[in-house]
């Protein structure tokens, strides 16, 4: 699946999460999903840095989180055309998220690093497993927790393709009770 990012659609990695994870959630609903793709779901972030490339991408068929993210259905690599040929991955530095939240919550690995784009289509993951599990993934937060234990609703797990070993968790998906 790629999720495509606008050139200045947001600028923190909590509202960036919360945007990826719902096109993501969108279009697992609104299209056919292959079998296979279901099996090992790859997501992949790309960024639109012209208003031209932009309305290429929304010329195919897609699930918008926003004016500025989009997800479009699950394809192959050899299957991408034109318009997403020419996109680069996302590599935007943006602004790193608290270390605590409340509700439906994508707690991201301390431990690790990875780019903004990679950190997005893992959080895009984690999305599509809290929406199969009935969780409303509108409102989610981002965080960077000082520990990464305790229990939680979901994982990602890495196939390790990437930046980051196989097997790496990732993110987790918790549930927080909120402070009255």
């Amino acid at each position: 699946m790629y999720i495509v990012v606008r050139r200045g659609a947001f600028t923190t990695l909590d509202e960036g999460g919360r945007l990826a994870g719902l096109a993501a959630v969108r279009a697992v609903q609104s299209f056919p999903i292959d079998p296979e793709w279901r099996a090992r779901p790859g997501k992949v972030v790309l960024r639109a840095r012209s208003a031209s490339q932009w309305a290429r991408v929304l010329e195919e068929p897609h699930a918008a989180a926003s004016d500025g993210v989009v997800a479009l259905p699950p394809r192959r690599r050899s299957e991408r055309g034109e318009a997403l040929t020419r996109l680069q991955a996302m590599s935007t530095a943006l602004e790193p998220p608290g270390s605590d939240a409340s509700g439906l919550v994508y707690a991201l690995n301390p431990e690790l690093s990875m780019s903004s784009g990679k950190t997005l289509a893992q959080i895009a993951h984690a999305a599509v497993m809290a929406a199969e599990l009935g969780y409303d993934v509108g409102d989610a937060r981002v965080i960077v927790p000082e520990r990464f234990d305790g229990p939680c609703i979901a994982e990602v797990r890495d196939a390790g393709l990437t930046e980051v070993p196989p097997g790496t968790i990732t993110v987790r998906v918790l549930v927080r009770e909120r402070e009255a």
